[in-house]
């Protein structure tokens, strides 16, 4: 299920109209990637890999218990692999001795990798180990799918090359589950940013106006609205943490920003003024990149 979430009315001349859709780039090069002309499968699954690339005897990956594995070793790059098997659960989250191993505040993102959307949980670097790891689950009927992507050091490119291998990825058996939202969270965000867009449809326009005393009630307005929606965003939970402390974040720095817009205002200080405005628009691009954020874990942001 796709949960549509608001996003906040383009009432203040200041704000920032649209929230583009950030997407991931694992790494740019100038150079085309080798083509994917190999093809290795076992028991669920089969997947394309470039020639650059090698199978190996079937490793382990400490701290995640995987069956039917298959392991990529990739070319000119010593020690990296792709090691992907099943775990049996049905869930995306991460193994519990492996989340014992990293800070309890990792959360995974969503993407999508060709035509499947896997959870994914980017750079780990488990307590005891010298390696750094990204690892995709995919939940289908047989078991969780787990692709783990390790290098001594974590790179852009070769997590990208990881990617592109993921991307082709078919089952073989069973089906795959799709990776869903919570419903919950995104009705409460919704309650919180139409309260928060009343207040912006109602007092933004006085931002507008030729009377000073105008601007700094609207403003002023603006800034209490704006912080009372951080404090309720903050209160929300669930597996969107990192995502929704991005958006408190930046509708608190909305309420500092309209604060100071306002105290400008009411002491007829044009440079502040000016100030304030700039900064009530960076704000605004720090909630671009909040419901960016939520985008890429799967809600619709309009």
């Amino acid at each position: 299920m796709r949960i549509l979430l608001r996003t906040l009315a383009g009432a203040v001349a200041v704000a920032v109209a649209g929230f583009a859709l950030a997407r991931y780039g694992a790494g740019k090069s100038t150079a085309a990637p080798p083509p994917l002309d190999r093809q290795a499968s076992v028991a669920n699954f089969r997947v394309d890999y470039p020639s650059t690339w090698r199978v190996v005897p079937a490793g382990t990956v400490p701290l995640v218990p995987l069956g039917d594995t298959l392991t990529l070793a990739a070319g000119g790059s010593p020690n990296a692999r792709l090691v992907i098997g099943t775990q049996q659960t049905a869930t995306g989250a991460l193994p519990p001795r492996l989340a014992a191993a990293v800070p309890p505040s990792i959360k995974p993102q969503v993407v999508t990798l060709g035509s499947t959307r896997f959870y994914r949980y980017l750079n780990l670097t488990p307590h005891g180990q010298n390696v750094a790891e990204s690892l995709y689950a995919l939940p289908t009927s047989v078991g969780t799918i787990t692709a783990v992507c390790e290098a001594p050091t974590y790179t852009t490119r070769f997590t990208s090359s990881c990617e592109r291998a993921l991307s082709t990825i078919k089952l073989t058996t069973g089906d795959v589950h799709s990776i869903g939202v919570d419903p919950g969270y995104a009705l409460e965000l919704n309650r919180i940013l139409g309260q928060l867009n009343d207040v912006r449809r109602s007092d933004g326009a006085g931002l507008r106006s030729s009377r000073v005393g105008t601007r700094a009630r609207a403003a002023s307005a603006l800034a209490t609205a704006h912080a009372r929606a951080a404090t309720a965003a903050g209160h929300l939970t669930g597996q969107v943490s990192s995502a929704n402390q991005a958006l408190v974040s930046a509708l608190q720095r909305n309420a500092t920003a309209y604060k100071a817009l306002a105290q400008a205002a009411a002491k007829d200080d044009v440079p502040a003024y000016g100030r304030a405005q700039a900064a009530v628009a960076s704000a605004g691009s720090g909630l671009n990149a909040a419901f960016s954020q939520l985008r890429e874990l799967g809600y619709i942001v309009r």
